[in-house]
């Protein structure tokens, strides 16, 4: 079974999603958006990768800015869950920002795999602000097949 299927463009659901994201921004003045000068609401959702082939399944996720101390990784009933928290760096008293783009806070990513895997042989590393984790499938069991006398 297939997780991903990978496209050039975005789809519409997608662009209707941006659009949305950006209609809601310009409504509330305290989003997600910062371009009209509004505050974080203090979470946020790193960008992640899933990749599959024949033997796992790839998660790469951009977490820059942070350490992997500060990453937590579970495996639980076929969904894996990445949280986090990036800490503010320590602000200038004397500097006003004129614009801050870069999310601070805690994050929660969950994925649902959709084949059972080794749970036992998940590796999780983390080099240069990308989270990669390794997800073995489980040999499929083929059916047996029984001859009738």
């Amino acid at each position: 079974m297939k997780l991903t299927r990978k496209t050039r463009e975005p789809s519409t659901v997608d662009m209707l999603r941006r659009e949305m994201d950006h209609f809601f921004d310009d409504l509330v003045p305290f989003s997600w958006s910062r371009d009209n000068g509004g505050e974080a609401l203090g979470t946020w959702a790193p960008s992640a990768d899933i990749t599959e082939d024949e033997k796992e399944y790839l998660i790469r996720m951009d977490i820059p800015g942070m350490e992997k101390d500060d990453i937590k990784v579970n495996f639980q009933g076929g969904r894996v869950t990445i949280t986090g928290e990036r800490k503010t760096e320590e602000k200038e008293e004397e500097k006003d920002h004129i614009r801050q783009e870069r999310y601070y806070g805690s994050f929660y990513r969950s994925f649902t795999l959709p084949e059972k895997v080794e749970e036992d042989k998940i590796q999780a590393s983390f080099k240069n602000g990308v989270l990669k984790l390794e997800i073995p499938k489980a040999e499929v069991v083929k059916p047996k097949s029984i001859k009738v006398n």
